[in-house]
């Protein structure tokens, strides 16, 4: 549940975006996982979006809209936010919950279409496997620039999802990476919360508990990251609701950013890829001193 995009690479190709394309094309692809997306859809773009979102096997719930998030995406990053990213009903959110009854969901804004107040309002209405990706939650514009603005809101919040990812930098109450680190440990013991913090291609700390362990990205030639860490969280939460426990769960969300890392322009992957990873590189994890 969030807002889809419409990325914009270079200046001048237009592609579908957001972890409703990256997270779901993940799980519906690889895993056959039935997939809905509940978004606003710009009229304009409709039929691009549907097209691609159906040649994968998901299904766009959307909400017709005068507009939709466009980003301006150079060397793999976000850069400019254009367009908007109009409100998500929350009345809609708690329906669909109702009717769907989904065994994961992901709370994924791109530009705060979603309140903060969503994330209770759907935990009380769901007991599955409820994930975040703190981007939404946290972007804000100024002249079409994105910038980073931590909530205390969103903070006391995190307690009430199983999943929370974000990438370091957007963890913004700090640009100080080892205190960011200590906060969301001491944060973790607090709750059950699982919390993702993506490094890039530096890989990524998987925090529980007050428990830190450390998981490289696999071994790749780089192609094009944008979505890896909407995959990350996808895949994760998919093992999570399938029993596997936290440590287990990442290290094949891992795996799987990094073969979409590695194969942008193809088939990313399989279930039997990952699987057929997972033992060599769960020996790699570490514990790092923090």
């Amino acid at each position: 549940m969030g807002n889809l995009t419409i990325d914009i690479i270079e200046g001048s190709v237009y592609r579908v975006g957001g972890t409703g394309f990256y997270g779901g094309r993940a799980l519906a692809e690889g895993f056959g996982v039935k997939v809905y997306v509940l978004s606003n859809v710009d009229k304009s773009y409709r039929s691009l979006v549907t097209d691609t979102m159906s040649s994968y096997g998901i299904e766009v719930i959307d909400i017709e809209s005068e507009s939709m998030p466009l980003f301006i995406i150079v060397k793999g990053k976000a850069r400019e936010f254009k367009g908007a990213s109009p409100t998500i009903p929350i009345n809609l959110v708690k329906d669909y919950i109702e009717s769907l009854n989904p065994e994961i969901i992901l709370l994924v804004p791109i530009m705060r279409e979603l309140d903060i107040d969503a994330i209770s309002i759907v935990r009380q209405h769901f007991k599955g496997v409820l994930s975040i990706d703190i981007q939404g939650f946290v972007r804000a514009v100024k002249n079409s620039m994105i910038l980073c603005v931590w909530s205390e809101d969103l903070e006391k919040s995190l307690v009430l999802v199983d999943v929370v990812h974000g990438n370091i930098s957007e963890f913004c109450f700090s640009d100080d990476e080892m205190f960011i680190l200590r906060k969301v440990m001491n944060m973790s013991t607090t709750c059950n919360t699982l919390y993702l913090v993506s490094l890039d291609q530096r890989g990524t700390y998987a925090i529980h508990k007050g428990e830190i362990f450390y998981i490289p990205p696999l071994s790749i030639t780089p192609l094009d990251d944008v979505g890896a860490g909407d995959i990350l969280l996808a895949i994760t939460s998919y093992y999570m609701a399938k029993g596997e426990d936290v440590l287990q769960a990442t290290v094949k969300g891992v795996i799987a950013a990094s073969l979409k890392v590695a194969n942008a322009y193809t088939k990313w992957f399989n279930r039997n890829d990952i699987e057929s990873r997972y033992a060599e590189h769960m020996n790699k994890v570490r514990v790092p001193s923090i």
